[in-house]
């Protein structure tokens, strides 16, 4: 199952859903949408209309991708099923042709995540000033969580159910971006491996960012936490 967290995307939904569909033609899609004022649900209610395999979750108010994921993770951890669990974001940077190697890689791996940074990675039209705070950021965050992989912030992410169920989900408390971070340092913590595989992320072309500074500080602030714990 893969898992979109959506706010303000109604332009990207079909792009996305059809890039999805290419790629992999029966995968269940469930979007969970912050009741959105642009009409994004209604966007996805209509697509959804013709494909069965798409499920919307709406919340009342905008409570991040963190909480959105941990929802459905705990939900998941649960029930035993799906399979698997892929986290992929709404603004077409995350290569959905890229979906059926991540779902090969994940009969053979616990956790796959989609890396920038690991070699054959790349970025495509992101300024000179972005590469190096997310590179700064990953390797800040790689140092002080001691997790041995290259992109701890990215957001494509595969995880078999089974870890799902081994991780203490309620214990997340991460709301924004710094949830890749938190996730990627508790299935470290559970000595459970993480497979690697490259990917070409692509900024977003219809919408706005939604990184603000108060998720780069929520970020910054929960990996100096965790670093601070393994010096003390």
């Amino acid at each position: 199952m893969i898992v979109i967290p959506t706010y303000n995307e109604k332009d990207n939904i079909r792009p996305l859903i059809a890039a999805i569909r290419r790629a992999v033609p029966q995968e269940a899609i469930l979007f969970i949408d912050d009741n959105s004022p642009d009409g994004t649900a209604s966007e996805i209610r209509s697509v959804a209309a013709q494909d069965t395999n798409i499920t919307l979750l709406i919340r009342p108010t905008k409570q991040g991708l963190g909480t959105a994921y941990r929802e459905v993770f705990m939900k998941v951890a649960v029930e035993g099923t799906p399979a698997y669990v892929i986290t992929m974001d709404a603004d077409l940077s995350h290569p959905a042709y890229k979906l059926p190697e991540m779902i090969r890689l994940l009969a053979e791996y616990p956790v796959v995540v989609g890396s920038r940074y690991t070699p054959g990675g790349a970025i495509k039209n992101w300024q000179w000033y972005r590469r190096f705070l997310s590179r700064v950021a990953n390797l800040y965050a790689r140092i002080a969580g001691g997790v041995p992989i290259t992109d701890l912030t990215s957001g494509f992410v595969g995880y078999r159910t089974e870890i799902l169920q081994k991780l203490p989900l309620e214990t997340i408390k991460s709301e924004g971006y710094a949830f890749m971070i938190e996730m990627k340092y508790l299935v470290y913590r559970s000595h459970t491996f993480m497979k690697e595989f490259p990917i070409t992320f692509v900024e977003r072309r219809e919408g706005h960012s939604k990184l603000s500074w108060r998720v780069s500080l929520e970020a910054v602030r929960f990996t100096t936490s965790i670093l601070l714990r393994r010096l003390l």
